[in-house]
């Protein structure tokens, strides 16, 4: 694999002082040559320091595989499954006889929380090599969807915002899907279908179901009882967990979709307190749902509370889908719900034609056709109206701005065909001010904006 200049930055050496403090923490041990050290799905992998030979990183394929790397000696192995207690979505073997410096995913854990400089390394490099992944399609799961489908789209917005790698298929215009379907025998009413591992198949798979694939629902333990409950992982449930768990505190957060919420969706966020260059939402809630992690807070995704049972100690959180868990404390941090367009028969093309969102994902399905967007003057609006924009011709509507500043399309409206609405009206909608963004949002957080086909295309932008 064509690494282009990122192979030092993804894979970087240690030095003899930081070999020295994993050791303490560690022990050496010999690997024999083709030895697997984890599997492809193995719900616990060890961190490893390459002290002498090497190690193959593959991505096990159906009847296949491909070589990700081959790491040597003063590398580490490992990515942020290591910190999340997720399954392994690559295989690690040994290329050739060597020693290495193996540790436990708990003694990784300490060394993180105890050692500033290695925790920076690692966490960063964890990161990085996840994002990596993600950017290829390098990971354990196959998606065979159409990008018409709100299905199909459902399950690839909840795989991108979880962190999981994996490859889409289109049945509409990829090759050698057919194949792949005769072979799982999928027939074209069991699309969207995931392919986990290149063995198990789920057909119209439910994102609960797509999350206990991947271990996403593993911190749920009905009998042990929390010091604390988070219910929500938007930017206000993340930093109760991070508070909580860095005080030792057993915490465990309940997210009905993904870390991030609302925040996770932007594609750019610029009034976040600490980042005055900005950042975008998905890396925001990256690094927070991380730091939760590092202290030792539990999440369990696709699994969100239902109803709070206040007058018996420890307080029991019921969970909607079944079961229940317990806590000495709990934080509701749910999040709102946003109301929806009130344009008649909208409902009909949400996620098939109309959006309410405008990520890399709306990007990818957006490629070349006409798009509307509806609330041009936030920062997502402003990245469809301008020449990066994937479309190909945009029409924004926004409402009037305060100042010629607020309104994204004065100097992009020559180049990417962009006529303003002054009085942020739309066609077909009765409101003057139509052009106020509509969200349509689940407590704990999930949002996005909209659009519609060609010829008649609405995106609205948060």
């Amino acid at each position: 694999m064509q690494w282009a200049g990122d192979r030092d930055r993804l894979f970087p050496k240690l030095d003899d002082a930081q070999i020295a403090r994993i050791a303490q923490r560690g022990e050496r041990r010999s690997v024999r040559r083709k030895e697997v050290l984890w599997e492809v799905g193995a719900p616990r992998m060890d961190f490893y320091v390459i002290l002498s030979g090497t190690i193959e990183i593959v991505q096990p394929m159906p009847g296949r595989e491909e070589s990700i790397t081959v790491q040597g000696p003063r590398e580490f192995t490992g990515d942020v499954d290591l910190i999340f207690g997720h399954p392994a979505v690559v295989e690690a073997r040994a290329g050739e006889e060597g020693e290495v410096l193996a540790l436990r995913r708990e003694a990784l854990l300490a060394l993180v929380q105890t050692d500033p400089g290695l925790s920076e390394l690692f966490l960063r490099t964890f990161l990085q090599r996840r994002a990596f992944l993600i950017a290829h399609g390098k990971g354990d799961a196959v998606l065979v969807g159409s990008r018409h489908s709100p299905d199909t789209l459902r399950i690839r917005e909840f795989l991108s915002r979880n962190g999981r790698p994996y490859t889409y298929l289109d049945v509409e215009s990829d090759a050698g899907v057919q194949q792949l379907l005769e072979r799982f025998g999928v027939r074209p009413e069991d699309l969207p279908a995931l392919i986990v591992r290149g063995r198990l198949l789920l057909r119209k798979p439910t994102n609960l179901e797509v999350a206990e694939q991947f271990g996403f629902t593993n911190a749920i333990d009905q009998d042990k009882v929390q010091d604390l409950v988070v219910v929500g992982a938007g930017p206000a449930g993340l930093t109760a967990a991070v508070y909580a768990a860095s005080e030792g505190l057993d915490v465990l957060v309940l997210e009905s979709h993904a870390p991030g919420g609302q925040a996770g969706s932007s594609s750019r966020i610029e009034n976040y307190l600490g980042f005055p260059e900005g950042i975008s939402g998905q890396l925001l809630a990256a690094r927070a749902f991380t730091q939760a992690n590092k202290f030792g807070a539990k999440f369990a995704i696709a699994r969100s509370g239902g109803a709070i049972r206040c007058r018996e100690r420890p307080y029991s959180i019921e969970l909607e889908g079944g079961g229940a868990v317990k806590a000495r404390a709990v934080v509701i941090a749910s999040g709102v719900k946003y109301r929806s367009s009130d344009i008649p028969g909208v409902e009909r093309f949400e996620g098939a034609g109309v959006y309410h969102a405008a990520t890399h994902l709306e990007e990818q399905l957006c490629a070349g056709e006409e798009v509307a967007v509806v609330g041009a003057a936030t920062p997502q609006g402003r990245r469809w109206s301008s020449s990066r924009a994937p479309c190909a011709r945009c029409t924004c509507w926004c409402a009037a701005p305060a100042s010629p500043r607020r309104c994204p399309v004065t100097s992009s409206a020559a180049s990417r065909n962009c006529p303003t609405s002054p009085s942020g009206s739309v066609p077909g909608s009765s409101r003057s001010r139509a052009a106020v963004p509509t969200w349509s949002a689940s407590g704990g957080g999930t949002t996005r904006p909209a659009r519609r086909r060609r010829g008649t295309s609405t995106t609205s932008s948060s």
